[in-house]
């Protein structure tokens, strides 16, 4: 159990995070979201020692020593370029005192899970981004953390490679872990999270488990495809409408006006494609002031 209580940080009025409180089990995964500047970044130098906090209590139950308690991906990319895949690994591993016969057996586990073994003698900067963004993955789960703390982890990465980190990231949380995540890309990791907290100005603005969250909202949507014209823009309910590509979604007050929608849309489908569905994470962001 991780346990954060009134945590603060701040280095202007609007600037870090401000009385952020929440708990975490294992085997959670909970998303950390936020525009640019709203106190994630902070939040996590803050649970992981690198920058003091001013007030607040920040508590977790552990087994391990303490140096291997917490693991962390940077958003920034950060690999030592004239170095090694395997050099790399190991330096990160030896920071946090583990023996050799456990850097080669999880280097080697790691490795093999994020199909990357045959770039063990190549130089970081001869990777790609993406190999480079694996070689750090494996540098922050290495030591097998209680708390796993990702930011932005899938920047940059192509869907193959989008689709393998979240696989990794699920079962590292399955096992008995708990993980932190933030990101950009909320349709991605949206059915990942089992829990939410929206930042905005510093300040929690949005938080609790996803489902209950969307439960929460009367608010639902209608997607319906091949609409640039935004043909049902002036029907009953819809409170506001945004296109993605060559599809429009209607945000309508109430289920009912989605279905009513819909049902219209239905009589002249044309091989359209028609969807009702609660707030994506997206949605539920983006309402936010």
């Amino acid at each position: 159990m991780l346990h954060v209580e009134s945590l603060t940080k701040l280095f202007a009025p609007q600037s870090g995070c401000q009385n952020v409180s929440f708990k975490c089990k294992k085997g959670e995964i909970h998303g950390i979201l936020g525009r640019n500047g709203s106190g994630k970044t902070t939040l996590f130098r803050c649970l992981l020692g690198l920058i003091p906090y001013d007030e607040g209590v920040v508590r977790l139950v552990s087994s391990l020593p303490e140096i291997r308690q917490f693991g962390y991906l940077p958003e920034e990319r950060s690999v030592i370029s004239d170095l090694r895949v395997y050099q790399m690994i190991e330096f990160f591993a030896s920071l946090k005192q583990m023996s050799q016969k456990e850097i080669r057996d999880e280097r080697d586990f790691w490795l093999h899970k994020l199909e990357c073994k045959h770039l063990m003698y190549k130089r970081l900067r001869e990777c790609s981004k993406g190999n480079q963004q694996k070689v750090q993955l494996i540098c922050s789960l290495i030591h097998r953390p209680d708390v796993l703390i990702l930011d932005e982890p899938l920047t940059g990465l192509d869907v193959s490679n989008v689709q393998l980190f979240k696989q990794i990231i699920s079962d590292y949380a399955h096992s008995d872990k708990i993980v932190l995540l933030s990101s950009h890309q909320y349709e991605e990791i949206e059915p990942l999270c089992d829990n939410l907290m929206v930042l905005n100005d510093s300040k929690v603005i949005l938080q609790g488990k996803l489902s209950d969250i969307k439960r929460s909202h009367p608010t639902k949507t209608v997607s319906i495809s091949e609409d640039a014209h935004m043909i049902y823009a002036l029907q009953k309910g819809v409170i506001d409408i945004r296109q993605e590509g060559n599809t429009t979604k209607y945000i309508c007050k109430a289920e009912s006006d989605a279905i009513n929608i819909a049902l219209l849309a239905l009589r002249c489908r044309d091989g359209r494609t028609i969807k009702v569905e609660s707030l994506t994470l997206k949605d539920l962001v983006g309402e936010q002031p």
